[in-house]
């Protein structure tokens, strides 16, 4: 689904309504885990229902428990307000959670840690079905977490793993084929006649001023998401996909994720939505109210379906 901001401003004033009882939420802050507990915030209503799948929420990056722009906070407090329990709990070495030792990678660490999670609030909460949430590095952690444990019913990811097709390439490229400043800027690099760097530019500036990143994130091959998809596709893993405008370079038209994972047979259980405005990190305040609507209407859609199967 792409849409422009215009369309996203009409729709978010028909966010969902939460039951008058159910609009007063708690929130805890717990320490789950030993010997180096993971710092984790509980939010839940009065009226939290265990039969329904609790939602985990899971780190983007370095980012700490609270999202990329409060993103999570809000996910999470709108899923409390509908009678679900939303955790957001910050992997070891991460925001509040102190390092662990140990020489697991991150790919295995982030899955064990996510159980250890589920594992307390099943135990404390009864909770036995779960659907992981994830943005970029979180979307990636989710995609382990739903392959490796049976109790994930489904799977949230925000720029989840996706590959160019060739209408990516026409999408990218197409529009620079007329644009008389593009074949500028080829000449004078293939002449050798392009300026150098001014004072003020970004190439210029000290090592000390220019922020390098600390999240260096590696696609697998294809053909191993692929196989992947299908196997949660198999365990009759729900799967929700939101692309943004800024997805890494990776996406930029609708049906892109559709395309790549074609030979994938998702037995009805994929849902995508791409908003060529949004940027990445969501910074704009009516998607900040979007996403989450979206979100929490998709997990009450899971929700009934389990109930009634």
């Amino acid at each position: 689904m792409n849409v422009d901001v215009d369309s996203v401003k009409a729709d978010s004033n028909s966010k969902i309504k939460p039951k008058e009882s159910m609009t007063k939420i708690r929130e805890s802050a717990i320490k789950i885990g030993r010997p180096t507990p993971l710092t984790t915030i509980i939010s839940e209503s009065k009226d939290f229902n265990k039969t329904k799948p609790a939602v985990l929420i899971l780190n983007s990056g370095v980012m700490h428990h609270i999202g990329t722009c409060r993103v999570s906070v809000k996910i999470a407090r709108l899923l409390a307000e509908t009678g679900f329990l939303a955790a957001r709990f910050d992997f070891s070495g991460i925001g509040d959670s102190e390092t662990r030792r140990g020489t697991q990678s991150f790919q295995e660490s982030s899955v064990a840690e996510t159980k250890e999670v589920m594992d307390y609030l099943q135990r404390k909460k009864g909770i036995n079905q779960f659907i992981v949430y994830g943005l970029c590095s979180g979307a990636d952690a989710s995609y382990e977490v739903a392959l490796r444990d049976e109790r994930v019913i489904g799977m949230v990811q925000i720029d989840s793993y996706c590959y160019r097709n060739w209408r990516w390439y026409l999408t990218h490229y197409g529009p620079r084929i007329l644009d008389i400043e593009v074949w500028k800027r080829l000449f004078h690099r293939v002449v050798g006649t392009s300026k150098a760097p001014t004072e003020g530019s970004t190439a210029s500036l000290d090592d000390e001023f220019v922020e390098m990143p600390s999240y260096i994130r590696v696609f697998p091959p294809k053909q191993e998401i692929a196989k992947g998809l299908a196997t949660l596709a198999a365990k009759k893993i729900h799967m929700y996909n939101i692309f943004t405008g800024g997805a890494l370079d990776v996406y930029n038209h609708d049906s892109q994720f559709e395309s790549s994972f074609s030979k994938v047979d998702f037995k009805g259980l994929l849902r995508v939505d791409y908003y060529s405005s949004l940027e990445h990190i969501i910074t704009d305040p009516e998607y900040q109210k979007l996403i989450p609507q979206k979100i929490c209407q998709w997990v009450q859609i899971v929700a009934d379906a389990h109930q009634e199967s």
